[in-house]
């Protein structure tokens, strides 16, 4: 197997940008779900519902940092904490194609209970990533999942 190093830096996750009337529908339906709480007399799911939209607001309003990514034939580093995640324990990569400038790397853990690890990486290094990845780890196609339709719905 011969040896590759592949270096690149990207934003940490996805941005969608929101508006004024993201916040404002989030909130309402925050209070309706709210509401029915209170008329349930379920006060700790009422309870769950402001912190989770308290949450849901700040998570919302993150922007993403640039972190750098560094993949060998033995593992993938991940930003200043070098987190590292060895080859071995990945079972297969997918590509997802955000738009014309960012891609998405997907490795699914042979752990079941583990989610997907998501990379995103400029979209003119995908077919040298291919090309030294594809001797390592099976390729297969990208099927969005619920939660990935959902979130891409909601703009988060």
């Amino acid at each position: 197997m011969a040896s590759f190093e592949i270096t690149w830096s990207a934003p940490e996750f996805e941005y969608r940008e929101k508006d004024v009337s993201w916040y404002w529908i989030s909130i309402i339906v925050a209070s309706l779900i709210i509401a029915f709480a209170v008329w349930e007399r379920n006060f700790l799911f009422g309870f769950f519902i402001v912190i989770a939209e308290i949450l849901f607001v700040a998570w919302g309003n993150e922007t993403p940092r640039f972190l750098d990514f560094k993949m060998t034939e033995r593992d993938i580093e991940i930003g200043e904490e070098e987190k590292s995640y060895p080859m071995s324990a990945l079972e297969h990569f997918s590509v997802d194609h955000l738009d014309d400038s960012w891609s998405e790397l997907i490795f699914p853990f042979k752990a079941k209970l583990k989610t997907p690890l998501r990379i995103i990486i400029p979209a003119e290094k995908i077919e040298e990533v291919r090309k030294h990845l594809k001797p390592i780890l099976k390729e297969m196609d990208y099927e969005p999942h619920l939660l990935d339709s959902l979130e891409r719905f909601i703009r988060f």
